[in-house]
């Protein structure tokens, strides 16, 4: 595991991306163990940004548009709470895809946000 605290920020969200691509493919073999990993390293990521000045997760809305929608759903999910009207965006366009599970991640993402059941920090 890299050090953050030292790593580049486009390193971190190169990372980032690669971890969001890991869990894709976690996600269709149903490697819950390789996910669960995945999204802890994926979290410590976050959690690096978010304590850098100036909040360094708002870097990772230039992956709204990657073509991997995991990557796209789990940026998302980072930067509701510095950029929740654009991350919410990509949130509703993921759900109104159909494309499951992600459209259903989304969906319930939604509804927890609108009854207050979840608050982006």
């Amino acid at each position: 595991m890299m050090r953050l605290e030292q790593t580049p920020t486009q390193e971190l969200i190169d990372r980032f991306t690669r971890i969001g691509e890991e869990q894709y493919q976690a996600i269709w073999v149903i490697d819950n163990a390789r996910y669960n990993r995945l999204y802890r390293e994926m979290q410590e990521i976050k959690d690096e940004l978010k304590r850098r000045p100036g909040d360094e997760r708002r870097a990772l809305a230039k992956l709204y548009d990657h073509p991997n929608m995991q990557v796209r759903l789990m940026a998302a999910h980072a930067t509701l709470a510095i950029s929740y009207t654009a991350a919410r965006q990509v949130i509703q366009s993921i759900a109104d895809s159909g494309f499951l599970p992600y459209s259903a991640d989304a969906g319930m993402t939604l509804l927890n946000l609108d009854n207050g059941i979840y608050k982006p920090a």
